[in-house]
């Protein structure tokens, strides 16, 4: 056996052999890094306050075995200090640019549309929890069954203060609507997937007050045994927030 056919065996033995270790393509690998970066973007075009994002040239460098599987490359990462033999590793380097994206001045705004990880709490982990269970904006997560945040791994404790800051949020985007105070804002949110003053405003008030009574008759919504709605009230909320929102189209 030649020297180099006998290093690759030697090598071979050694990756495979080793327990602390993570396989994964480059190609993978830069795809992850790339959606970290995207989420980035996205927070930073949520914020609602002018803030400024400086974002240079993301650069990274990997202690890695590089080999080959079916044709394919691929890289040997360590998961603990020590997991592999430090003179088989190579130096990897990465260097990726960040592209600027044109956002639109006319797309949505407003606290349902930002990313899980606006959420005290919520970091890109458990962000990427919540969306593998479809749960992407803090909209989703004001409306979202408690057991499904569950279901993301996340401790019943924890879920239920996550979707009770989510609707805090969400509910805050409907305040000076004439008529809705916090359990009309919570039975908006809930019964009829309204958290903003634009969509309240774009609202058939019939329809709107179906589907808002319905929540009430069947009690999906906890609201005060006194509480009630009539089609008028509804009428109300829909004319305010046209109202508000041509304002604020006018001061922009």
């Amino acid at each position: 056996m030649s020297e180099d056919a006998n290093k690759e065996v030697k090598l071979s033995t050694t990756v495979s052999a080793v327990d602390f270790a993570k396989r994964i393509s480059p190609s993978t690998l830069i795809s992850s890094i790339q959606k970290d970066l995207v989420r980035v973007h996205d927070i930073a075009m949520a914020e609602t306050k002018p803030t400024t994002f400086v974002l240079s040239d993301f650069n990274i460098q990997l202690k890695a075995v590089v080999t080959q599987e079916a044709d394919k490359a691929m890289l040997v990462l360590p998961t603990q200090p020590g997991a592999i033999d430090p003179n088989i590793l190579s130096s990897v380097n990465i260097t990726l640019k960040p592209i600027p994206l044109t956002v639109s001045p006319t797309a949505p705004t407003g606290a349902g549309i930002k990313p899980v990880e606006a959420i005290q709490g919520i970091g890109l982990v458990l962000g990427e929890r919540l969306r593998k269970v479809g749960i992407e904006t803090v909209a989703d997560l004001a409306v979202a069954p408690t057991q499904k945040i569950i279901d993301a791994g996340i401790p019943k404790a924890k879920a239920e203060e996550f979707v009770s800051m989510a609707k805090l949020m969400v509910k805050g985007e409907i305040a000076g609507v004439e008529g809705v105070d916090e359990q009309t804002a919570e039975l908006l949110v809930v019964a009829a997937k309204i958290d903003s003053k634009e969509k309240l405003a774009q609202a058939d008030p019939e329809t709107l007050y179906k589907v808002l009574n319905e929540a009430i008759v069947s009690k999906r919504v906890k609201l005060p045994a006194r509480y009630t709605l009539t089609i008028e009230d509804v009428k109300t909320m829909v004319n305010s927030a046209q109202a508000v929102t041509e304002v604020t189209k006018r001061q922009v």
